[in-house]
Parts: C-alpha cells; sequence; structure tokens
C-alpha cells in the first residue's frame, strides 16, 4: 500500500474529475495524484461513491429550498442527472469487470483442469507402461531361471560322461600296456626259443660228423621247425601289432573326446558362472527403470503444478 494517499485526497480528486466532466476511475485518480496503490484507491473511490448519494441527496434538498433561484435548481438537476448517469455508468463498468474476471478466471480453470487430466493421461499412462515392463521384467527372470536350470542338468550330465570316458581312457591305457606287457614277452619267448634252437642245431652239427646225414635230416628238420617257429612267431607278432595300433587309434581317439568334453564342460562352467550374476542384473535394472519412470512422472506432475500457478 502506498504512503500518503488520504481519502480526503481521493475524494478530492473524484470531485475534480466529475467537476471536469469525467468519469473518476482508478487509472485517472492515480494519474490526477501522480501516486497511490491500484487497491488502495479503489478502496477509497469505493467509499466516495457510498458517500456520493448522501451528498447528492443533501445538495437536493438544499436545491428544493422555495426560495432558491431557478437557475441553482436547474444547475442542481444537471447535477444530480450527470451524478445517476456517472453511477449507473461505474457500476455497469464494475460489472462488466467483475464478469470479465469471471471469463478469464472460468477459461483458467478450464485450462487448469484440462492440463490435470493430461498429466493424471500421463501419469496413468507411465504406470501402465512401467507395469508392463515389470510384468515383462518377470517372465525374463523366469526365462532365466529355467535355462539356468537347464543348463545346470546339461552340465551335470556332461560331467558324469567326462568322468566315464576318463574311466574308459584309463581302463584303455591299462589295457594297452598289458597288450605291449604281453607283446614284450612273447618277443622275449621267442628270441630266447630261436637261439636254443640255434644252440641245439650248432651241437648237433658240431656233435658228430659221423652221423652227418642223420644231422643234416635233424638239422634240416630243426631248420624247419626254426623257420615255422619264426613264421609262427612273425605272425603273431605281426597281430599283436595290430592289435596295438587298433588300441593306440582307440586310445587317441578317447583322448579327443575327452579333450572335447573337457572344452564343453569348461564353456557350460562359465555360461554357469554368467547366469548366476544375470537374475541380480536383470533385478537392479528393474528398479533402475522403475525409479527413473517414477522420477519422471514426479517431475512432470511438479511441472504441471509450476505452469497452473504462473497461468494463474
Amino acid at each position: 500500500m502506498a504512503k500518503g494517499i488520504t481519502e480526503m485526497q481521493v475524494h478530492t480528486a473524484a470531485d475534480a474529475l466529475v467537476a471536469a466532466g469525467e468519469r473518476p476511475t482508478v487509472e485517472r485518480i492515480r494519474a490526477h495524484l501522480g501516486t497511490g496503490s491500484p487497491n488502495t484507491v479503489t478502496r477509497l473511490l469505493d467509499s466516495w461513491w457510498q458517500a456520493l448519494g448522501a451528498r447528492l441527496t443533501a445538495q437536493h434538498a438544499v436545491a428544493s429550498i422555495p426560495d432558491a433561484p431557478s437557475e441553482i435548481a436547474a444547475l442542481a438537476g444537471q447535477w444530480w442527472a450527470r451524478a445517476c448517469q456517472q453511477a449507473r455508468e461505474v457500476v455497469e463498468a464494475d460489472v462488466t469487470g467483475v464478469r470479465m474476471q469471471l471469463a478469464n478466471d472460468r477459461v483458467d480453470l478450464d485450462r487448469d483442469r484440462e492440463l490435470f487430466q493430461q498429466t493424471q493421461t500421463g501419469l496413468e499412462h507411465a504406470l501402465t507402461q512401467a507395469q508392463q515392463a515389470e510384468t515383462a521384467m518377470a517372465a525374463r527372470l523366469a526365462d532365466v531361471q529355467r535355462l539356468v536350470e537347464q543348463q545346470a542338468n546339461q552340465l551335470a550330465d556332461l560331467t558324469q560322461q567326462r568322468d566315464a570316458l576318463q574311466t574308459r581312457n584309463e581302463r584303455g591305457e591299462a589295457e594297452c600296456r598289458s597288450v605291449m606287457e604281453r607283446l614284450q614277452a612273447q618277443e622275449t619267448a621267442a628270441t630266447a626259443e630261436r637261439e636254443l634252437l640255434a644252440q641245439q642245431l650248432r651241437a648237433a652239427e658240431d656233435h658228430s660228423h659221423a652221423e652227418v646225414d642223420r644231422a643234416r635230416q635233424e638239422s634240416k628238420g630243426l631248420r624247419t621247425r626254426l623257420s615255422a617257429a619264426e613264421k609262427e612267431r612273425t605272425v603273431e607278432r605281426e597281430r599283436h601289432r595290430h592289435e596295438l595300433d587298433d588300441l593306440r587309434v582307440s586310445l587317441a581317439t578317447a583322448q579327443q573326446d575327452v579333450a572335447a568334453y573337457r572344452a564343453r564342460v569348461e564353456t557350460l562352467e562359465r555360461q554357469w558362472a554368467a547366469l548366476e550374476e544375470l537374475p541380480a542384473i536383470l533385478r537392479a535394472q528393474g528398479h533402475a527403470a522403475k525409479g527413473k519412470r517414477t522420477g519422471a512422472a514426479k517431475k512432470t506432475t511438479k511441472s504441471a503444478r509450476q505452469r497452473a500457478r504462473s497461468s494463474r
């Protein structure tokens, strides 16, 4: 409220404006005085209008004195008519202003209501999206958990297969060592028998020259036996070598299978370790996305409220 503005000053200014043929308004009184708060001027102007009727009645009573001159009576009538006209205009202007203010307030209220409805619709849409995202995240988490269980079962099966292959490999290696030992023993026995037969042959040749024919026959028989024994040993050796080669091929195949299963088991173990961390990561992402959506919704509501207050 402006300081120094009194009721007398406002009433005097209103009287001066009426005397000049102008309707006293807040703007004209403030222009006339050069200062004054609109609220203060409006309040004091209302008191001037309220006192105007009594003042005019008093003036009309003075003008109605029978002894008053006709010119004064005519002037008083003109003042009374003009005051009534000014009062009607002021009332109409005030009513019009109030109606315009009410219309503006209604427009602002409708705009605020529409903005609030839009904000509420956006929040409901955001909530629906958040619920859908949460449902999708839960379904995805369930799928991941099922996949983890399947991988765990597969890992257990592969572990059993790996153990079985290791056992089979160890058994094959033991059989290979056994065959090699038998082959070596047979080769040692054949060598000893061949040396024994050679010694017998030499002994028979050196024992008696007299029995050359018999010795030759015996020598021929011994050579035949030696040749047959050598052939038999050669066949036996070849057979054992073939068996040893087959066992070596089987052993190499089993070792390759074991290496492949080991690589697959290691891959599954790494996938298992990654899958164990996946549910926690998915839950963290779901909470972060839900927090962002909640923060965006709160920010939208706050902005809408600020715009509504600024528009009012």
